[in-house]
């Protein structure tokens, strides 16, 4: 067997998975499926590194597959392709089948092979953390077994939001908040935070471009989204370039809310064994103290223009 990358599309359109394979194929091992089972078939028999699904498609969405693949197959790297903006569809995507990216039909090709590239490697490197580290988890519904020390930080400008989000993983983690973008990147900048529980404006700011720096800088943290006004739009920007790991609609179900935080921290933890964020972190420690200033500054030239940050 090659040691190419291995893709597989899916879309219930023949013309289409055609074209795909034709653009990919020089680089990558690429497979094909009509439908949602055949999809399952292929996988049953060879990994997979990433699968690029159709949301619309016969006896089976593009989540409902993502969702279980996921769950067979975690180190599948999960990619939904949809010409449609549904809201329901999206939510799903983010929270049930994790999908890596979105990518809009008709696609941009440059965009497309730069997301497959990005995922490819994701999805090698997730594997081979799985091979070399004992999960510390067993159960996605378990209740957490991380040491106080796992830090979240949540950040809000409504005090009784914020503080609903504090009450409720005070016990659980070393909770800090953040009533604005100046006192947030401060948290980040000085703490080990491992996950970040935020609005998607604070200030009047759009956080994508926040949540997008923080994710280069510091690839280990991953981050959970609150609003009461969802869009479609907004959240295949959050996923795609704030590289958010889950979604929740306000008012907030706490049950379900738990659930989406514990999940997040399980995996900042597994993040934390990638060696693609051992070695972003080795290379800091190399650079010394004067890092965090190097680091401070990113964050205030990033987002200058839109806050009071100096």
């Amino acid at each position: 067997m090659s040691d190419k990358p291995v893709l597989l599309f899916v879309d219930d359109e023949e013309r289409i998975v055609r074209l795909l394979k034709m653009i990919f194929r020089s680089e990558y091992e690429v497979y094909t499926a009509l439908s949602a089972r055949e999809a399952l078939a292929i996988l049953e028999t060879i990994p997979v590194d990433v699968v690029a699904s159709d949301q619309r498609m016969p006896e089976c969405t593009g989540i409902q597959l993502l969702s279980q693949i996921r769950e067979r197959w975690p180190d599948t790297i999960r990619i939904l392709l949809t010409g449609y903006s549904d809201l329901v569809a999206i939510i799903g995507a983010v929270n049930e089948g994790e999908v890596y990216r979105f990518i809009n039909k008709p696609w941009d090709q440059t965009e497309l092979r730069t997301v497959i590239a990005d995922a490819v490697e994701t999805a090698r490197s997730s594997r081979m953390t799985r091979k070399n580290i004992t999960p510390i988890w067993q159960d996605d519904n378990a209740e957490p077994q991380f040491s106080i020390a796992s830090q979240l930080l949540a950040i809000d400008g409504c005090d009784s939001d914020r503080q609903e989000v504090v009450e409720m993983f005070t016990y659980d983690y070393r909770v800090h908040a953040a009533s604005s973008i100046k006192e947030a990147i401060k948290f980040i900048i000085q703490e080990q935070i491992g996950v970040i529980v935020t609005t998607t404006e604070v200030d009047g700011v759009d956080m994508t471009e926040m949540l997008s720096e923080v994710a280069r800088i510091d690839p280990a943290i991953t981050v959970v989204v609150m609003t009461s006004k969802p869009q479609s739009d907004t959240i295949i920007k959050l996923i795609n370039s704030g590289r958010i790991y889950r979604f929740a609609i306000q008012p907030l179900s706490p049950n379900l809310f738990r659930l989406a935080v514990n999940a997040a921290m399980r995996e900042h933890h597994r993040r934390l064994a990638d060696p693609r964020v051992v070695r972003l972190r080795m290379q800091r420690e190399l650079n010394g103290d004067a890092n965090n200033n190097v680091v401070y500054e990113s964050f205030v030239k990033s987002l200058r223009r839109f806050t009071e940050v100096s």
